[in-house]
């Protein structure tokens, strides 16, 4: 009887997976990381019911959102101005906003006067006392930032 060749014994190749995964974490943790600080520039506020409310769609890159809380404290990105009424928050909320209007620069209007390029998204709470809006959009005149966009959620719309 013959004898059957014996397959030389091949070694079964491996791969190492080391690398690999510890990019996949640094991805991971990185997306983890962008998320919360998006969601930070949003404080949680009830926004007003407006009937013609439309979607946010295609924001501007450069967008700042101003936040007012339900007890008046005002909130860019994470930094809180607290009230703007009082003299302390009113001079760091307007020394901000002018900063923020310089840096995004500034244009001519129609009737030859100087604006911001900046845009801002306002989300006030729906139970704010007025004063702290209207001393917030003040500021705003101030620091020459005319394209405001107001926040409010269309009922019929949910």
């Amino acid at each position: 009887m013959p004898r059957r060749k014996k397959k030389p014994d091949v070694e079964q190749g491996e791969m190492d997976l080391t690398s690999m995964i510890d990019v996949c974490f640094l991805l991971i943790a990185f997306f983890i990381m962008v998320t919360e600080v998006s969601k930070a520039e949003i404080v949680e506020v009830f926004l007003p019911h407006a009937s013609y409310a439309k979607e946010d769609v295609d924001p501007p890159e450069n967008r700042v959102i101003i936040n007012v809380t339900r007890a008046g404290d005002v909130y860019i990105k994470t930094r809180n101005f607290g009230r703007p009424n009082s003299q302390e928050g009113k001079t760091e909320l307007a020394q901000e906003l002018k900063a923020l209007a310089q840096m995004a620069g500034l244009e001519k209007t129609e009737k030859g006067n100087e604006a911001s390029v900046l845009t801002v998204l306002f989300r006030a709470d729906a139970h704010v006392e007025n004063r702290y809006v209207q001393c917030v959009q003040q500021l705003l005149v101030e620091a020459k930032v005319m394209k405001v966009h107001y926040s409010a959620v269309n009922p019929t719309k949910s």
